[in-house]
């Protein structure tokens, strides 16, 4: 199975789902799980493997099911201790297998777990609820389980979390009814089990105990149960042990006391190791006693340092991550409070000339470049700093405890000396590759005492850096060009806009040479709440240089995908829709695993998708591209591409004759003056290319009835523009599309003059 969108918070939809913060007594998660669903809230985070590991490796029972209760996945912790085989269970609901009294009570919890996400102001369901479960043989199990709402694949899903109450409450059960039966339950169960007397003496042990303490019972027997900590630990908990001999089971929550403690335990021959302890109470005549159960989480531990060491640290250069840089430049702005004196520096920092680098060789010899720019840049710290890559090319360092800015100027500068040192990459031995770096600096607490102003004025710094000729190094001035600082802002409230759901798409008909709607061009538009509008033109450019794209071109993909299935529905099945995209989304690595998969969940015919690339982008790396490009069609067959803004490029005839593009769109400066013969020369050439490739030509910027005369008569299958109908949100193009539905053309003379004067 699949989980690589699996995103509690992810942007690109109509709802965001908060994760729950339950406190670890009342939560059935182990720390591991929770740790890595707090990673979760990045945008566009790659967390398949990490939560797959997880998914697996979990000693919790963890199932996935739809809203409606049907199966997804189950972990081999759920299958083992169930008896069900996975193929049992994918398909059927999962009230199915509990018992008939407890499957109302269950479908409750996901009706209101589903009316929490229709209504944003509703809290989902985070109670922990029991139940009793049927398994294969018809035998029944008491379980306790905790419904947490999650995204996977852009769909709702839950992911419930159980655990097993039928082993551990009947055994203390009867544990308490005789001495005979307790000593032969006890064996039935790996872990230590302890009988503790009111001096704290050890009464009973089972062989548990040899594995997880490596003790015979014998030498265990009579001993106090100090033996099995260190001597600092027993001290610390000592009276916490007593208060679970005197407080009986039913009393404990009242007294805080949790259901499990995490301790580490004195063993035998491995030394110190983590372990967990659960309580119960029994009694043997008229002595009370305390049954204790002790489990070896060494095992969950490690595991919960790996998967913390997998959310905190970038998994191609080792260096921390955005996360675990706000974390730490946190913690320093916490600590100036005890001490006032003290100053840290932040240095934000981005490699000048890898894009082209990494265009030009390929993101496998780019990859290469960023790992070793990261040793030279930890290596260039003091012991006491740290660096962070923050995605991409940027990176950022801590520099604790400066004296002056001096001090992060020497460090810059080191840093700048070991980058410019040419870099010797597998297969460019002959011709080492030149990069620079652009660094801007900011002083804690000088220029902010929160992580946002800190890292905005770093950022400011380093884009000043960029301005005046790359390859430079900027100290952070509140007198700085306004323009970087505008710039900076922008790129904040994009990621800021894609959280509120600010943006918009809207669509513009392509239309035949009879008037009738064969596809619609998507065009992103940015209304701000505060009734201003910033046109695509402006913040476009911006989000490329930011790396915001990314996330925008993610959005505005699933938001396409989303409206086509409703012309699907609608039964419009003949309109495709056109989505473009931009260099650096097409060119990032993974971007068409991800294409795929997106257009596959979605349940849209590839075949009513156009991508639209521009000619630049395309004549940057033909060979790259066009591989690229087939790869995509192989994957989805249907799926069509065309060329953005065809004329304004340098493309040759060779290159293109071997794209495996279906359509070429004229760009709208040309038909905007038809008039001049030299553009009118490179139209009629853009037409009769287009016929001899068997290309399909689509013309855009369509104004006036003569524009559109002169492109029917040449063949043109495709015309878009003002004189049909401006850019409009979908339900203004459905008005339109219904009267095709109908047979009647939307856009005869009487409409286009209408549309044309902007009625």
């Amino acid at each position: 199975m699949s989980m690589s969108d699996l995103d509690p918070s992810a942007v690109g939809g109509d709802e965001t789902i908060p994760l729950l913060d339950l406190p670890p007594e009342d939560s059935l998660f182990s720390e591991a799980l929770m740790s890595l669903l707090r990673t979760c809230r990045k945008p566009g985070g790659e967390l398949d493997a990490d939560f797959q590991i997880l998914f697996d490796g979990s000693p919790d029972m963890l199932v996935l099911i739809g809203p409606d209760g049907v199966f997804r996945d189950a972990n081999p912790s759920f299958l083992g201790t169930s008896g069900y085989d996975i193929r049992q269970l994918r398909g059927r609901s999962i009230l199915e297998i509990l018992e008939a009294g407890y499957r109302d009570g269950f479908r409750e919890k996901l009706e209101a777990i589903g009316r929490a996400r229709a209504a944003p102001g509703e809290a989902p369901p985070r109670e922990i609820f029991a139940f009793r479960g049927l398994k294969p043989d018809g035998s029944t199990a008491s379980m306790e389980c905790l419904l947490v709402p999650i995204l996977l694949q852009g769909k709702a899903v839950v992911l419930a979390a159980i655990r097993n109450l039928t082993l551990e409450r009947r055994l203390l059960e009867e544990l308490r009814e005789s001495e005979e039966q307790y000593a032969a339950l006890s064996e039935t169960i790996s872990e230590a089990i302890f009988r503790i007397g009111e001096d704290l003496v050890i009464l009973f042990a089972n062989s548990g105990a040899m594995s997880t303490f490596g003790y015979a019972r014998d030498e265990l027997v009579g001993q106090n149960f100090q033996i099995l900590f260190p001597e600092e630990v027993f001290r610390t908990y000592e009276d916490v042990f007593r208060k679970y001999f005197y407080v009986d089971d039913k009393d404990r929550p009242a007294m805080g006391l949790r259901r499990t403690l995490e301790v580490l335990g004195s063993t035998k021959n491995r030394g110190v190791a983590p372990m967990e302890m659960s309580f119960g109470n029994s009694k043997v005549f008229k002595e009370r006693t305390l049954t204790c159960i002790v489990r070896d989480i060494s095992h969950r531990k490690n595991l919960e340092r790996k998967l913390r060491h997998l959310a905190y640290h970038d998994r191609l250069t080792g260096l921390a991550n955005r996360e675990l840089f706000h974390e730490d430049l946190q913690a320093a702005l916490a600590g100036l409070e005890k001490d006032k004196t003290r100053k840290h520096a932040v240095l934000f920092m981005d490699l000048d000339g890898f894009k082209q680098i990494n265009d030009t060789l390929g993101h496998d010899r780019g990859d290469l470049l960023l790992v070793e720019a990261a040793r030279r840049i930890r290596d260039s710290l003091r012991d006491a700093d740290t660096a962070y890559r923050l995605g991409g090319d940027e990176f950022t360092a801590l520099l604790s405890g400066i004296r002056k800015v001096q001090d992060a100027l020497i460090v810059a500068e080191r840093i700048q000396s070991s980058i410019r040192q040419p870099f010797f990459l597998e297969g460019t031995e002959d011709a080492p590759i030149s990069v620079g770096v652009s660094i801007g600096i900011s002083v804690v607490p000088d220029d902010g005492t929160t992580v946002q102003e800190v890292t905005k004025c770093a950022d400011i710094a380093m884009y000043r850096s960029k301005d005046s000729g790359k390859g430079t190094c900027t100290v952070y001035d509140p007198a700085m060009d306004a323009r970087v600082a505008e710039r900076w802002r922008m790129a904040q409230e994009i990621r800021t806009a894609l959280v509120r759901g600010e943006f918009r798409l809207y669509y513009q008909p392509i239309v035949d040479q009879n008037g009738m709607i064969r596809g619609m061009e998507a065009l992103l538009r940015w209304p701000r709440e505060d009734g201003t509008s910033i046109p695509p033109s402006v913040f476009v450019p911006v989000a490329e240089e930011s790396g915001t794209i990314f996330l925008l071109g993610k959005w505005v993909l699933h938001r396409a995908l989303a409206d086509l299935r409703v012309l699907q529905d609608r039964n419009l099945r003949d309109v495709y829709v056109a989505v473009n995209l931009s260099g650096r989304q097409f060119e990032q690595t993974g971007f068409a695993d991800s294409l795929v998969d997106v257009v596959r969940s979605s349940g849209v015919d590839p075949g009513r998708l156009r991508l639209e690339l521009t000619e630049t982008t395309l004549m940057r790396n033909p060979a790259a591209a066009a591989k690229r490009i087939q790869g995509i069609k192989n994957a989805l067959p249907g799926l069509r591409f065309m060329i953005d803004d065809f004329g304004t490029g340098y493309s040759s005839l060779a290159y293109l004759s071997n794209l495996p593009v279906d359509s070429l769109k004229i760009d709208l400066s040309f038909v905007a003056n038809l008039s001049r013969t030299q553009n009118e020369k490179v139209v009629k050439a853009i037409i009769n290319l287009g016929h001899s490739l068997e290309m399909g030509i689509v013309a855009e910027g369509i104004e006036t009835k003569d524009q559109r005369s002169y492109f029917v008569e040449r063949s043109c299958q495709g015309m878009q523009g003002f004189y049909f109908m401006k850019a409009a949100p979908l339900p203004n193009v459905l008005k339109r599309l219904e009267r095709q539905l109908q047979g009647i053309p939307p856009f005869q003379e009487e409409a286009g003059r209408a549309e044309a004067a902007g009625e």
